[in-house]
Order: structure tokens, then sequence, then C-alpha cells
């Protein structure tokens, strides 16, 4: 009986870190759509004539915005690169935290080989709820560019609107949606989910190895099934947090929390 208890509590634990997990980020993707008010502009009104100044340029105002739409969507980019490296960063000190605890003859370092794996799964949200956002910064810049764009298309004359629409390939009906898969954002998303769900497994099974002295098959399936179950869950959530009509609800909200 005593060998049954040690062997289910494990999974018992580990179902329940689990299970933790998954309703914190069910808890911020509800916060997350519910705080995003709507983006529907109103109508400011027309300033006197008088107080216009003619030497005030239009195209500069514009250049300007769609310069600074261009510098964060390549920002969005370049903070979404050092992410990943600093997530790859802290599970190599964590794998070689474990290895040097587990090099000691005692049950206490798998307890610590644990604490530090599930510590990294949580480090591990905060990184990927971060290329979320960057996906969805990223986004929202490359609609600006391509409001401007339909702005000059617009204003610019039948001809010349013409030629400049065929010059754009990115307009608004052509630009990818958020949550397209198999982007550099996915990507890296999905490296990042599994490590997490590595680093889960991991946990454990250490909490398994200190608990019996052993690593027993009939306890490593069912904690790969709660692994593939995790990493299943980051993909989901990612779509979830990016598809298209919640990007609209929170539209330029996303760049301002950045």
């Amino acid at each position: 009986m005593a060998n049954v208890v040690s062997a289910l509590f494990p999974i018992g634990i580990s179902f329940a870190f689990m299970v933790a997990n998954v309703l914190c980020l069910l808890a911020v993707l509800a916060l997350n759509r519910r705080a995003g008010p709507s983006t529907t502009a109103k109508a400011a009104p027309e300033p006197p004539t008088e107080v216009i100044d003619q030497r005030l340029e239009p195209s500069d105002i514009l250049g300007w915005e769609f310069e600074y739409a261009r510098v964060t969507a390549s920002e969005a980019m370049n903070e979404r690169h050092t992410m990943v490296n600093f997530y790859l960063l802290a599970a190599g000190v964590v794998a070689s935290g474990v290895a040097v605890t587990l090099d000691r003859d005692t049950r206490l370092p798998t307890a610590v080989g644990t604490a530090l794996f599930w510590l990294l799964c949580s480090i591990g949200w905060l990184y990927f709820l971060g290329i979320i956002r960057l996906r969805q910064a990223w986004h929202d810049s490359a609609r600006a560019m391509n409001q401007i764009k339909a702005f000059y298309i617009e204003h610019s004359g039948e001809r010349e609107g013409h030629r400049l629409r065929d010059a754009f390939r990115w307009q608004d009906k052509t630009l990818p949606p958020p949550d397209r898969p198999w982007t550099v954002y996915f990507y890296s998303s999905m490296l990042i989910a599994l490590l997490n769900s590595a680093a889960y497994v991991g946990g454990g099974a250490l909490l398994h190895y200190g608990a019996t002295g052993t690593f027993a098959i009939v306890v490593l399936i069912p904690l790969t099934a709660f692994g593939l179950a995790f990493f299943a869950f980051h993909v989901w959530l990612y779509f979830a947090f990016l598809k298209e009509n919640d990007l609209g609800r929170r539209g330029s909200d996303v760049e301002a929390e950045r």
C-alpha cells in the first residue's frame, strides 16, 4: 500500500501543478479579452480655419507616423530574438543547477531539482506571453503602416493610386493575420513550449524518483501524457490570444502596453 501511495503521489502533485498553470493562464486570457476597449475612433471636430498654420505639411507627420510604426515593428522582432535567448540561458542555468544538486546521494536534491524545473516553467510562461505580446505589437504596427499607405493611395489620384496599390504588397486585405502559424513568432513560442513541457515532465520524474528511488514506467507514461497535454495547451493558448477579433478589440492599446 505504501508503494502505491509513493507511486501515485508524484503523479497527483504533477497533475495539480499542471491544473494550476492552466487555470492561471485561462484567467489571464479572460482578463486579456475583457480589458480590450473598442478601437472605433470618433471623428475629431474640425478646428477653426483661422487657427490652422498653413505652413504645416501633412506629409511630414504622415512620414513621422510611418517611421514610428516601422521602428516599433522592427523593435518587436529584435525583442523576440532577445527574449528567446534569455529564456534559453535560463533553461541552461536551471539544467546545470539540477545536475549539480543531483550529484548527491540524498533525496533532498531531487525535491530541489523539481522546484527548479517547475520554476523554469513559471518563467517560461512569462516569456511565452511576452512573445505573444510582441506578435500583437508587430501586427498593430503593420496595420498602422498599411493605414498610411491606404491614405496615400486614396488621395493620390486614380492613376497614381493604381500604381501605388500595385507597388504595396502588404495592405489591409493582404496582411497576414496575427495568429498565422509557421512564423518566426510561432516557432519561438513553440520552442519555449517544448522546453517548458520537458521541464514539467523532468520535475515530475524527479519528484517520483525522490519518493521511490526508481523511475517506474507506470509513472513515466502518465507524466509523458501530461507533458504532451501541457505542450498542446501552449499551442492552443498561442492561437487563443492572437485571434483576429481579440486583436481588433484591443487595437493600438497593445503598443501602449509595451
